[in-house]
């Protein structure tokens, strides 16, 4: 099985956003959840480039935007984005083990977050101010803890077909 086709990667995301949006609805610590579909979408965007992580991320936020309660387009909004800006350092950043997945979550997390709240700002301005909580930290520790795992376990499967070519 080809383990590192976009439509594979693409199809893991979206398996991600609804284990998390259905099955962790409640949160793990403190009602919150890990953005395990925003983890793998950074994963997956820095090994397959800009045009593959936006598209991985309009299909899996438009997911999201589906089974939640937030107007279509707000979560596909920010995940595009991230995908294309993760995208944009392919092959320009060693991934080693611990530290790099752990900074890769907490910008991702922060990128998510300021985009929400400048969405937030324009449409809803009273509900602005949710963004940046106690619920924001969590997420960060909550999703620095899950990275390295999670980048570690897609490396372990091959998740990524290394090529000298793409390069």
């Amino acid at each position: 099985m080809n383990f590192s086709g976009f439509f594979f990667h693409t199809a893991v995301i979206g398996t991600m956003a609804v284990i998390q949006s259905v099955f962790l609805a409640n949160g793990i610590v403190g009602g919150v959840t890990p953005d395990f579909a925003l983890l793998v979408l950074t994963f997956s965007a820095n090994q397959q480039g800009s045009l593959k992580g936006q598209t991985a991320g309009f299909v899996t936020g438009f997911v999201q935007d589906v089974l939640s309660i937030t107007p279509l387009g707000f979560h596909a909004f920010s995940r595009t984005v991230i995908g294309y800006l993760f995208g944009a350092f392919k092959g320009k950043i060693f991934i080693d083990p611990l530290l790099i997945p752990i900074l890769l979550a907490i910008v991702a997390t922060v990128i998510k977050a300021v985009l929400g709240f400048g969405l937030l700002a324009i449409f809803s301005p009273g509900q602005a101010d949710v963004v940046f909580s106690v619920k924001l930290a969590i997420e960060l520790g909550l999703n620095s803890v899950a990275a390295p795992f999670l980048y570690g376990f897609f490396r372990m499967i091959k998740f990524v077909k290394y090529s000298r070519k793409e390069q």
